[in-house]
């Protein structure tokens, strides 16, 4: 039972560090910035392309390990992706349903949830000729480049990807929507 205290502890700091990623590191800051501040949330550097524009870490999100990618333009951020692989859909939907919960925490409401789409709007959208096995996988805070998006996808088999990005492009949401 001793061992289970600092366990739990640990686990709710590093889920707690890697929210700390979304909401400092946002699209704009300078690129130089990044490495320390994921040094202080405990991440590796993976990879660096030549140029600067790629930059690659192995971190934690959510207790999770995650895989972290930034892509600059110059010297400043322009997107920002958070992926973690998961062993089933059901983990993968329980953990981006707890991602989704932190997010709104703290951007309000997303515009689009496609985890709990009413089944109206799941008719509505096919009638529309919507792509209804993407729109019930997206999360979506805005449709500017800069607001988050939280999407679930299946990588293999048995495998599934959820991912948080800021500064990609909404032109999949906003054409399926």
């Amino acid at each position: 039972m001793n061992r289970v205290v600092p366990i739990i502890f640990l686990l709710i700091a590093l889920s707690v560090c890697g929210e700390e990623r979304l909401s400092v590191i946002r699209p704009g800051i300078p690129c130089k910035n990044i490495p320390d501040i994921e040094r202080q949330l405990g991440s590796v550097e993976l990879n660096r392309d030549s140029s600067g524009v790629l930059i690659e870490y192995s971190g934690i999100q959510g207790g999770k390990e995650a895989r972290i990618i930034y892509r600059c333009d110059g010297g400043r951020l322009t997107e920002q992706r958070v992926m973690v692989m998961l062993a089933g859909r059901d983990e993968a939907y329980r953990y981006a349903d707890a991602q989704k919960t932190a997010l709104s925490g703290r951007l309000g409401d997303p515009i689009h949830d496609g985890l709990q789409l009413p089944v109206w709007r799941r008719l509505l959208f096919g009638f529309l000729g919507a792509d209804l096995d993407y729109l019930t996988a997206v999360v979506v805070w805005g449709r500017e480049s800069e607001a988050f998006m939280l999407s679930v996808t299946q990588a293999g088999e048995s495998l599934w990807q959820v991912s948080i990005s800021q500064g990609s492009s909404k032109l999949e949401y906003i054409i399926n929507s």
